[in-house]
């Protein structure tokens, strides 16, 4: 586990899943393709993830109260088909997602919602609907489409901070915490 930066008052950060690096190297392909069909930016193969809960900017001094949640969660390893492509219109996103999320990955996301919850750290308020982002900015349509399937055992989860600057996010991963077979 990394310390998180402590240069900083606050912290920009979310819960996710990350793709091993072989799967992470085969969306980075389908990203740059998407964002060439939908006239957007794709994402950097490295950043690909599934966010399950987005905290947002929080005091570094907090951080230790998300790495307790992330600790006292147990989930078990949870197989996802990437399957499904499709588009966020009105955000100007691209993502890939499974078309039959497991029961596991609703009930973590969940879970994690109602940690913050008991703990008293706010969230993104928005519903959860897993999927990876492929392209941002885009700016022309892009019509839902079968992908893959990319298989993905999901294994981990990750607590990241998110550096924004202008040429892309750059993401840390302040703490992961294995899942049980």
């Amino acid at each position: 586990m990394e310390a998180p930066d402590s240069a900083g008052a606050f912290a920009r950060v979310f819960y996710a899943l990350v793709p091993p690096p072989a799967l992470r190297s085969a969306l980075g392909e389908l990203a740059r393709d998407a964002a060439r069909r939908a006239h957007g930016r794709p994402v950097p193969a490295d950043n690909i993830h599934l966010t399950l809960a987005f905290v947002g900017d929080i005091a570094v001094a907090r951080i230790p109260a998300l790495i307790a949640i992330g600790a006292s969660l147990r989930t078990r390893r949870m197989f996802l088909d990437l399957d499904r492509q499709g588009s966020f219109r009105r955000a100007g996103v691209a993502w890939i997602a499974p078309s039959a999320p497991p029961q596991a990955l609703m009930q973590l996301a969940a879970a994690i919602g109602r940690a913050l919850d008991a703990d008293g750290i706010s969230q993104e308020a928005r519903g959860f609907h897993p999927h990876l982002t492929l392209a941002r900015r885009c700016r022309g349509p892009y019509a839902p489409l079968s992908a893959g399937p990319f298989p993905w055992l999901v294994d981990h989860l990750v607590l990241m901070q998110s550096e924004l600057r202008i040429e892309a996010a750059r993401y840390r991963m302040l703490s992961t915490w294995s899942f049980a077979s």
